[in-house]
């Protein structure tokens, strides 16, 4: 059992370094770095070893992997003393999002709320001072920022598709806490039950695996968001969307999922039939990794963490004066919390951080290579059918009358101004037509596919010759001590 002194004595070092973090994160007037910056192993600086090479440069971020590459500094009470669940208590702390001193926003905004009155940033200094707490603390600032979307009425530091699609790897991986604020409209038009569709809200390039796996998705309904607040019209709110985001596909790697409901606080007794209504969805149980080679089920399971909270804001929002408003010193706002975990119900014991990350089951598609490679030739003839059956459907419909046979048919066509035979001929010469065109869309995709294996013949041949450059460049980096490896 450890001495009431030796207690005493790491609580005020704690304390002292505790301080000092504080001190130097919140008074030095340097410039501060973004938790997405270069500090997060970018490696984009080295676009021309890897256009040599065709092998991708990372930046080692395992402790066991970097060993002998930092110094241990024993000597120091911080490493030597400290263990390292203390230490990373003091690195979070250190590294923690906050808001900007200034300047402030405009109380009156949409967008100005408890928790965010001014700018989100992380002060990622600490990450500098040396190796070893970069590697023990690299990821924090990631995985503790609060990353905030606005559909619409976004404020000044809002995120958006742009800006997620540039984070490397690393960030992808270490990414946190993704905030939604939408609009009632919006979240509705946008948030469906399809594959990849709350994963269109914030990024717009090609899915690939793992791109998209944030720890907590929180979506916030301000009292602003809900319909026709202006006019203090009763809460309304559609259980569709609700239920698409317990159920999506693109959400079974988020450990948690938040929805906040916000009104004001004579509206209280309308919002709470809906909090009621949402706590009796139930998300459904899908297949949706692959564990030891089975695919094992997933589904969002509701927690007893509802919670409540109040706050006063003004009553000119955006500046602009509303009647139902009108002589009310402030706005009284009451903010109800729902909370889901993801669980593996045929794993109850699972280690969710670490199973959430299992390969995935793609619900978007079990194409073969075979299938995907027909699919231009099989449209092709698809578009030639509609548009012969298309042809003969609007010719009969023009120029043939029911009913009407033989001589009066002819009589018909000609007092439309088109003899029998001239539609015959325009008709063959339109299947003709599109036979054509088919034709040269097949050879038009067949030359793409040509040109792929040629390309990737090119690759190859690169990528062998680029593996003698691999060498130098790994016992260049062994004598430098760097932390920079090619990818596997």
């Amino acid at each position: 059992m450890k001495s009431p002194g030796f207690v005493d004595f790491i609580l005020c070092l704690l304390l002292v370094l505790f301080i000092i973090t504080t001190f130097i994160t919140r008074r030095w007037h340097l410039p501060r770095t973004d938790p997405s910056g270069p500090a997060m192993s970018s490696t984009k600086g080295h676009s021309r070893v890897e256009g040599r090479t065709k092998r991708a440069v990372v930046i080692a971020t395992d402790e066991l992997e970097a060993r002998g590459k930092f110094l241990d500094q024993e000597q120091s009470p911080l490493f030597g003393m400290l263990p390292r669940e203390l230490r990373d208590i003091i690195w979070g702390l250190a590294l923690a999002q906050f808001e900007d001193a200034e300047p402030k926003f405009d109380p009156t905004e949409y967008y100005c709320r408890p928790g965010h009155t001014a700018r989100l940033t992380t002060d990622g200094r600490l990450l500098l001072t040396c190796r070893r707490i970069w590697l023990e603390a690299h990821a924090l600032p990631m995985l503790q920022a609060e990353h905030s979307f606005y559909y619409y009425r976004a404020a000044p530091d809002a995120r958006d598709p742009g800006w997620m699609a540039g984070l490397t790897e690393k960030n992808l991986q270490d990414f946190g806490h993704l905030h939604l604020y939408c609009q009632m409209y919006a979240v509705e038009q946008r948030l469906t039950p399809a594959p990849g569709a709350v994963r269109a809200m914030f990024l717009n390039t090609p899915p690939h695996p793992g791109d998209f796996q944030p720890r907590m998705l929180h979506v916030t309904l301000r009292h602003t968001d809900w319909y026709w607040w202006e006019h203090d019209a009763p809460l309304e709110l559609q259980d569709g969307w609700v239920k698409a985001m317990l159920n999506s596909p693109d959400l079974r790697s988020t450990e948690t999922l938040v929805l906040e409901m916000e009104t004001l606080d004579y509206k209280v007794d309308q919002l709470q039939p809906i909090v009621e209504r949402v706590k009796g969805f139930v998300s459904e149980e899908l297949e949706t990794h692959m564990v030891d080679g089975k695919p094992v089920k997933t589904k969002f399971v509701l927690t007893d963490k509802t919670s409540v909270y109040e706050w006063e804001g003004p009553t000119n929002i955006d500046n602009q004066e509303f009647s139902p408003y009108h002589g009310k010193d402030k706005l009284k706002y009451h903010v109800t919390t729902l909370v889901w975990k993801l669980k593996f119900p045929d794993m109850p014991g699972a280690f969710i951080p670490h199973l959430r990350r299992a390969p995935r089951i793609d619900p978007r598609s079990s194409s073969t290579t075979d299938e995907l490679a027909t699919r231009p030739q099989l449209a092709a003839q698809d578009r030639f059918r509609s548009l012969a059956q298309r042809h003969l459907r609007n010719s009969h419909r023009t120029h043939v009358v029911p009913g009407v046979r033989g001589d009066h048919q002819i009589a018909i066509f000609r007092r439309f101004g088109v003899p029998p035979a001239n539609h015959r001929q325009r008709y063959w010469q339109a299947i003709f037509r599109n036979m054509r065109q088919s034709e040269q869309d097949v050879k038009r995709n067949a030359s793409q596919l040509a040109q792929a294996a040629e390309e990737d013949r090119r690759w190859d041949f690169e990528s062998a010759m680029g593996e003698l450059e691999v060498k130098e460049w790994q016992a260049k980096w062994e004598r430098e001590g760097t932390l920079l490896r090619f990818a596997e």
